[in-house]
């Protein structure tokens, strides 16, 4: 491997600790690690939770039947009956080939619980801006060996928006992307799939009768799997706005004042030891519980304070606070001004419903960072038995990440998205075969370049960095390679 590749993936793993336990172990195939993944989630099912989990199935399939139809709504609740979550997505991201690759790692980790559905669940956080490196922005093209390439669809100025507050695409966002593309690059073959899964997709007539750009996300994912592989063989994916399924969750936990979360919100004991509490990052756990949205869909960090109040600073450097009682958190949570929190989605799926999540390299450490600072919160509060229950599970869940498909250009190789797929369409079977040769470590490698753009600073980059990888992949195994011959 060249020197300052090497070098680069050598920091990475200083910087993370799942990189550097897949390092260790980097020798065994992508397809163990699945078992190695698949074992946790059935481990964590043993354990009876605080909650049945019956009711988050049934929203979940009443949501998905809502956009795609009963059968989805049916299969989507069989495959979360197997108590597996894939909680590393963002909404709206469905172009990003970090996402994508992960949530067919995923796939293949239900089919090792037995699933018999094609159909993969996919629990999107919505609470990430649209700029975001996952760009649910736009559509993200790996064509290039110099960088990756970003087609924006939403201008700029919602940039910072959170998608789960984005309006839909309409048609004068599809014209101005397709005025765009075509500035942006001379690649017919390119530019006739950006046609395609651009005013193509979110222009259908069904997509655009939605008002909320997180309802078209659920319907273009489906209509986007039927298109990236050989016949109808791939997985349908079902992006899930998590914080969707969670609110109305969380709606009836909190008016049920014995409930854990409304505890946590009502009694000024718990809220002082919340905030006195420290996650591993130093943060307290007062500050994960809620997010709140501004007119524009703008995040604001809100902290629990001792007095019972939901409160933080918003864009224009104002205070924003609001009371925890039920006649006004209820209808904030109704109208999406405030949302859950990334911690308690987790609490509401996964420590009191019992649903394993498995996420990216950050989620796969702080979740269990998370889960000890929670418990012992929970001893302190006196609640042993709960502290131990929560503290049983397994929440090291990792999938999304390693990488084994690559689009090979003329002089560079780069990791394959959605639209690599869609532009070569491999049968599925091929897919299932890299999954059970590749091994551990290299996988990593195939997928250093956003590994690196997330770990690394930009001051600290090494220069042309991306180039340097996709030169690096370009010499290796060409079975890892989706290629044009025309391109």
């Amino acid at each position: 491997m060249n020197a300052t590749v090497a070098a680069m993936a050598e920091l990475c793993c200083e910087r993370n600790e799942t990189m550097r336990a897949c390092r260790s172990c980097g020798g065994q195939t992508l397809d163990l690690f699945l078992s190695q993944q698949a074992e946790k989630a059935l481990r964590n099912g043993t354990i009876v939770p605080a909650r049945d989990p019956g009711d988050f199935l049934e929203t979940a399939a009443r949501f998905t039947a809502e956009r795609l139809g009963e059968r989805a709504g049916e299969e989507v609740k069989k495959a979360l009956g197997l108590k597996a979550l894939c909680s590393a997505d963002h909404l709206g991201a469905l172009f990003c080939s970090q996402s994508f690759q992960g949530d067919l790692l995923f796939a293949e980790l239900l089919q090792k619980l037995h699933t018999k559905t094609r159909y993969v669940p996919v629990f999107c956080g919505g609470q990430v801006e649209l700029e975001n490196s996952t760009y649910a922005r736009g559509i993200s093209a790996y064509q290039s060996g110099d960088e990756k390439q970003l087609f924006p669809i939403f201008p700029a100025k919602h940039s910072v928006q959170m998608a789960s507050c984005s309006d839909a695409i309409g048609p004068d966002m599809l014209a101005r992307f397709r005025k765009m593309a075509a500035e942006k690059t001379d690649n017919p073959v390119l530019l006739g799939a950006l046609e395609q899964l651009g005013p193509g997709l979110y222009g259908n007539e069904e997509l655009q009768s939605y008002a909320r750009f997180s309802d078209q996300v659920t319907l273009a994912g489906e209509k986007l799997s039927h298109e990236l592989f050989e016949g109808e063989s791939g997985p349908v994916f079902v992006y899930l706005e998590a914080e969707e399924l969670v609110r109305p969750l969380l709606i009836e936990e909190l008016r049920d004042e014995a409930s854990l979360i409304s505890r946590m919100l009502d009694e000024a004991e718990l809220r002082e030891k919340l905030t006195r509490t420290k996650t591993p990052d130093g943060a307290s756990l007062s500050d994960l519980l809620f997010k709140g949205a501004d007119e524009k869909g703008r995040k604001i960090a809100l902290t629990l304070t001792p007095d019972g109040d939901l409160s933080g600073t918003d864009w224009h450097h104002e205070r924003v606070t609001y009371s925890c009682r039920r006649s006004v958190l209820l209808p904030l949570l109704e109208e999406r001004k405030v949302l859950p929190g990334v911690f308690t989605n987790a609490l509401i799926t996964f420590f009191e419903r019992g649903l394993t999540w498995f996420g990216g390299p950050f989620q796969s450490v702080y979740l269990p960072g998370w889960q000890r600072s929670f418990v012992q919160f929970l001893r302190e509060c006196g609640m042993d038995e709960t502290a131990e229950l929560f503290g049983a599970y397994d929440c090291s869940g990792y999938i999304s990440g390693p990488m084994f498909a690559l689009f090979r250009g003329r002089d560079f190789a780069a990791t394959a998205g959605p639209v690599e797929f869609f532009l070569t369409r491999p049968p599925y079977e091929r897919i299932r075969s890299l999954i059970q040769e590749t091994t551990l470590w290299d996988a990593h490698i195939i997928g250093l370049s956003e590994m690196y753009f997330d770990l690394v600073l930009r001051n600290e980059r090494e220069e042309n960095w991306y180039r340097l990888i996709a030169e690096e992949l370009y010499r290796w195994d060409p079975k890892y390679m989706l290629e044009l011959s025309s391109f």
